[in-house]
């Protein structure tokens, strides 16, 4: 096999690695999109037509001090309706998506790297 071919096929190589890595980053990014969107935006209740506020800006104070009113109780259905399973399982997806896609994309770039350099020395010698 030609020298040239064996260098493109080489670096088609790293770039294919380089490229996996960039889609598992992306997907882990998506991920944490996914988990923010969750805690930011806010819900509607399951069981009763209370409009729940986001997480983020839910007054703790309601769901903890019984008052006089509805507060106390909306802030009960509210807490327990949100759905904690599917964030924090996007989240913990994530962790190995990312060290995974981080680990090909410095594999393939570092490939990429060291082959020019090899290329380099081979050429001033």
């Amino acid at each position: 096999m030609h020298p040239l071919a064996v260098e493109q096929r080489f670096l088609e190589k790293a770039g294919r690695i380089r490229g996996w890595g960039v889609a598992l980053l992306i997907l882990a990014a998506l991920c944490w999109v996914y988990a923010v969107w969750q805690v930011l935006v806010p819900y509607g209740s399951t069981y009763q037509a209370i409009d729940c506020p986001a997480p983020v800006n839910a007054e703790p104070r309601d769901l903890y001090v019984p008052s006089t009113g509805d507060r106390h109780n909306d802030a009960l259905q509210c807490a327990s309706d949100r759905n904690w399973p599917g964030p924090l399982a996007a989240l913990a997806f994530s962790v190995p998506l990312s060290a995974t896609g981080a680990a090909l994309v410095t594999a393939g770039t570092a490939a990429v790297w060291l082959r020019s350099h090899d290329q380099a020395v081979r050429q001033a010698t």
